[in-house]
C-alpha cells in the first residue's frame, strides 16, 4: 500500500475472536483499508478468509494490546494516505458515501474534518438536521465510526490523539469518538457535518445501552472531560433530553450528581 495525493484509508479496529467473520465492500479506486488486529498473536493474517487476504487494497496489523482508542492512534501513525476514515469490524461500510465525505474534505483546505451518517442515523429529509452544519462541542455527540474521517496532516499539526482512558477496552468504555472529535475543534479544527451515508451498525452497540450503571457513569465521564467546568450545566440540560432513554428517575439524578445507581432489574 503506497501513498497518494487523494487516497484515503479506512482504519478497522478488529478484534482476533471476529476475524473470519469479516467483510468488506468490493475494490474501489481510491479507498483503501488498514485492519488493526488487536491481542493479535501468531501470524498477522491467520484467521481471514482466504479472499480477503488476496486483496491488495488491504493491509493487515497486528497489535500487541487492546482497546479502541489504541487502535485509533495506531491508525493515525500507520495509515499512509492523506484522509482517515474509522471504522470497527461489526460495521458496514459504504464505499460511495465515504469517497463523497473524502471529497468534500479534498475540496475545501479549510476543513480538517468530516462526518457523515450512518444509514440508521440519518434524519429524514427536510428535518433540520438534515442539513450541512459545522461541528461544534454540542452538536458533535452522535459522531461515532464509521460516519467521520480526517485530514491527517492537520491531525498532526495540532497534536491531537485519541484518549486511551475512553473506548471499548479502557476503563471508561465509551466516548473516544466523540473525545477525540472535541479535542480537535478546541485546538482550531473546522468540522463539517453532511447528510451522507458512510455506512452502517446493524447490531446494538455500546452507546445503545442506557441501563448499565457503571456504562451511565462513564458517559458522565465523557461530558465532564469535553466541557470540564460547564458540565455542572451540561449535566442537568442532557439528562433532561434523554429522560426517556434513563432506567429510571433515579438512575438520571445518579447520573448528575455522579452518585451510584442501582442496577437495573
Amino acid at each position: 500500500m503506497s501513498d497518494s495525493v487523494d487516497g484515503l484509508t479506512v482504519a478497522i479496529s478488529a478484534m482476533t475472536d471476529r476475524r473470519a467473520g469479516l467483510v468488506l465492500p468490493p475494490p474501489c479506486p481510491g479507498l483503501r483499508y488498514l485492519l488493526l488486529v488487536q491481542e493479535a498473536r501468531g501470524p498477522a493474517d491467520a484467521g481471514f478468509a482466504p479472499e480477503l487476504l488476496a486483496r491488495d487494497d488491504l493491509r493487515i496489523v497486528p497489535l500487541p494490546g487492546r482497546g479502541l482508542s489504541n487502535s485509533r492512534n495506531a491508525a493515525l501513525e500507520l495509515a499512509e494516505d492523506p484522509y482517515l476514515a474509522f471504522s470497527d469490524d461489526d460495521l458496514v461500510l459504504e464505499p460511495r458515501g465515504l469517497l463523497l465525505l473524502r471529497d468534500v474534505l479534498r475540496g475545501d483546505d479549510r476543513l480538517d474534518l468530516v462526518a457523515g451518517w450512518r444509514r440508521e442515523t440519518l434524519p429524514p429529509r427536510g428535518h433540520r438536521r438534515h442539513v450541512l452544519h459545522r461541528l461544534s462541542l454540542y452538536n458533535s455527540g452522535r459522531v461515532c465510526a464509521p460516519e467521520f474521517m480526517v485530514r491527517r496532516a492537520a491531525v498532526r499539526r495540532r497534536g491531537v490523539r485519541f484518549d486511551p482512558g475512553f473506548g471499548v477496552g479502557a476503563p471508561l468504555p465509551t466516548g473516544e469518538d466523540y473525545i477525540f472529535v472535541t479535542d480537535l475543534l478546541k485546538a482550531g479544527a473546522r468540522g463539517l457535518s453532511l447528510p451522507i451515508v458512510a455506512g452502517s451498525h446493524p447490531h446494538p452497540s455500546t452507546g445503545d445501552d442506557w441501563r448499565d450503571p457503571e456504562l451511565m457513569q462513564a458517559r458522565r465521564a465523557v461530558l465532564l472531560r469535553v466541557f470540564g467546568w460547564r458540565a455542572a450545566a451540561i449535566l442537568p440540560l442532557y439528562a433532561w433530553r434523554h429522560r426517556h432513554r434513563f432506567a429510571s428517575p433515579r438512575a438520571a439524578l445518579a447520573f448528575v450528581f455522579g452518585r451510584p445507581a442501582p442496577a437495573a432489574a
